[in-house]
């Protein structure tokens, strides 16, 4: 009986650390830093679960620098496109590449070349 108890307590620890680690990972999804330059950064990594962060906030008409780097070798994966700002990107495998452009207010999408991998920029 004791043996089960410790079983179901480790359990339930295990679930609850997996909760919070989930949690702790959605609420820095998509944070973008602003340097003392007043340039914003975020970093977004393409993956076999497509582009994460997913969506990232920006502030309009504040320069913004975002460096996207791809993990993975799934075939249109070697691009990145923000069709709204004319920016279209090769992504080396395991190599940074960052843009720089001024984000305007309103939503705005970047995706990859076949638009099947999609992420969402948010300027506010």
């Amino acid at each position: 009986m004791r043996n089960k108890t410790t079983i179901i307590a480790a359990c339930a620890m295990f679930i609850v650390t997996i909760a919070v680690a989930a949690y702790a990972r959605d609420t820095n999804a998509g944070r973008v830093v602003q340097k003392a330059d007043a340039t914003q950064t975020a970093k977004v990594e393409l993956t076999d679960n497509g582009f994460e962060p997913s969506s990232l906030k920006l502030k309009a008409n504040v320069p913004a620098k975002v460096t996207f780097t791809r993990r993975t070798d799934a075939g249109c994966a070697k691009e990145v496109e923000m069709k709204d700002y004319k920016i279209k990107r090769d992504l080396p495998l395991n190599e940074s590449v960052t843009i720089e452009f001024t984000p305007r207010k309103g939503e705005f999408t970047f995706a990859c070349a076949m638009g099947m991998l999609k992420g969402k920029l948010i300027v506010e």
